[in-house]
């Protein structure tokens, strides 16, 4: 829980930094990139984590990331701070949560869905119509196809969740009958 406050400070201080809703998106994307990177190489958290690898070393391997994954020079700086301070352990957190504030500062809303099946761009901008309309923020539709749901759709809105799954009707069916009964 600790990290996670941690996370948001750095968090808001990049958010602080940027300028305009177009350096936001990138930088959010920036994060989420490095993330992936950090998490998914064994070896580059070894070095960037060891205690025996001086500070020049460590920075010189992420100027070298940057380049080839063409981070902006505000990003960098952003990750030089982290990693100096000893936080770069924290990357994916930070990232999160600066993706879940600048959503925030945009007016943005990031609908996770749960399929039963493929859904067509036609289907993923009707979501996003609908879902703009519930939170009355621009939605953003990820979608995943489930293939433990029998049909319908399960959507996630932050910490709420609307259940369109047919398993989930035939469930409130039951109680309903049962209460009927």
């Amino acid at each position: 829980m600790k990290a996670k406050g941690v996370a948001r400070r750095y968090a808001k201080a990049i958010l602080d930094t940027t300028k305009n809703d177009k350096e936001i998106q990138g930088v959010g994307k920036e994060l989420d990139l490095f993330s992936d990177m950090y998490n998914t190489s064994d070896e580059l958290r070894k070095v960037l984590l060891h205690p025996g690898i001086g500070d020049d070393s460590k920075t010189n391997i992420i100027g070298e990331l940057a380049k080839k994954l063409k981070l902006s020079a505000g990003t960098i700086k952003a990750l030089e701070i982290i990693r100096g301070n000893g936080r770069i352990d924290l990357t994916s957190e930070i990232s999160e949560s600066f993706n879940e504030m600048a959503e925030e500062k945009l007016g943005e809303v990031t609908v996770r869905v749960d399929s039963a099946h493929e859904v067509s761009k036609v289907e993923s901008g009707e979501l996003e119509k609908l879902f703009s309309k519930i939170t009355g923020k621009r939605a953003k539709v990820t979608v995943k196809v489930d293939g433990s749901l029998i049909g319908g759709i399960v959507a996630r809105v932050g910490s709420k969740v609307y259940d369109g799954s047919i398993s989930n009707q035939l469930r409130l069916m039951k109680i309903k009958l049962g209460q009927e009964v």
